[in-house]
């Protein structure tokens, strides 16, 4: 039996309902806030191609700690990077101004598999 080892594979058998999704996004429009503890999160543009029709899609994407952490050094305009994480919808709140709209929260860096040596 192989075990798969991906970092998808892990985190979608915790409980969480979420499915997980490898992206790999061109990064665009990017801030860089503080939450209310103090603790650096970002806000940017994920750009990346639609596998279905091949058009040109730009989501909202957010990385909040260990996922910030991680990519910080890698999070600059026009950089392209890969991580995998959940599609969200945003829940429209008219007072503020925003809008429903769907979202990508990046849940991690993607890791590449384990090379399993072949038997020989």
């Amino acid at each position: 039996m192989s075990q798969n080892t991906a970092p998808v594979a892990a985190a979608a058998s915790t409980n969480t309902k979420q499915r997980l999704y490898n992206r790999n996004l061109v990064v665009s429009d990017l801030s860089v806030k503080m939450d209310k503890n103090g603790k650096p999160y970002a806000n940017f543009r994920g750009g990346f191609k639609d596998r279905k029709n091949g058009a040109d899609v730009k989501i909202f994407c957010q990385a909040f700690g260990r996922a910030y952490e991680a990519l910080k050094d890698e999070l600059v305009e026009g950089n392209t990077i890969k991580v995998y994480g959940a599609h969200e919808q945003r829940q429209a709140d008219e007072a503020n101004g925003i809008q429903a709209t769907r979202s990508f929260r990046v849940v991690g860096k993607q890791t590449p598999r384990e090379e399993i040596p072949a038997a020989a």
